[in-house]
């Protein structure tokens, strides 16, 4: 009996680190849908020549495979459609010729398996803001300035809930100016053309 009880604790401890093992070695990400789209009711761009704020902003685009490696900077999908809508305090233009922007990954927050957040770099944002003191400055993301995406997620249905945007950008006018990016609200993220459909992402 004795050898038996030991037997049984030896396979469920392989069970359990096998388990685990798993999960720490998972390479890849499995996402639901490709098509995706995320809306934002209040942006703001803050520099040392004013803000800009509460603006609405929309952004559609596609990840390139439903599945995606977990490799810090690796191009996963594009952003091709932006639309910038009226701002409470100044005014922004989004450049549609410099479309599409890239999307690549870059991290996570949690512990795995239980990722919170997923982490993404957004590249070739290109959009000109006017304050209301009259100054124009144009603003590009590179990979040393990018636009960060940080889109939540749920550990027990795997789905993104809800995105948040942040960065330092610097000007290629305007003296080099640098602007901070955030979102007072998070956006909503969802299935493109359902937006009560949610996009989830296991890993695997």
């Amino acid at each position: 009996m004795k050898r038996v009880k030991l037997l049984l604790a030896a396979a469920g401890t392989t069970v359990l680190l096998g388990a685990l093992v798993s999960s720490a070695s998972a390479r890849n990400f499995s996402i639901s849908n490709q098509s995706i789209s995320a809306m934002w009711s209040s942006v703001h761009f803050e520099g040392p020549f004013g803000g800009i704020t509460d603006c609405h902003l929309t952004l559609e685009g596609s990840f390139h495979s439903r599945t995606a490696a977990k490799v810090q900077g690796s191009l996963i999908g594009y952003i091709t459609k932006a639309t910038l809508g009226r701002c409470e305090v100044g005014t922004a233009t989004i450049h549609q010729e410099r479309l599409p922007w890239h999307i690549r990954y870059s991290g996570f927050e949690g512990a795995l398996p239980n990722i919170r957040s997923l982490i993404i770099h957004i590249i070739g944002a290109s959009f000109q803001g006017r304050t209301t003191e009259g100054i124009t400055c144009h603003f590009v993301t590179t990979a040393a300035q990018p636009g960060i995406g940080r889109t939540h997620r749920d550990t027990a249905t795997h789905e993104l809930t809800e995105a948040g945007i942040e960065g330092r950008i610097r000007t290629t006018e305007c003296l080099g100016a640098e602007a901070i990016l955030s979102t007072a609200r998070s956006g909503a993220i969802s299935l493109l053309g359902t937006p009560n459909v949610r996009i989830s992402v296991s890993l695997i």
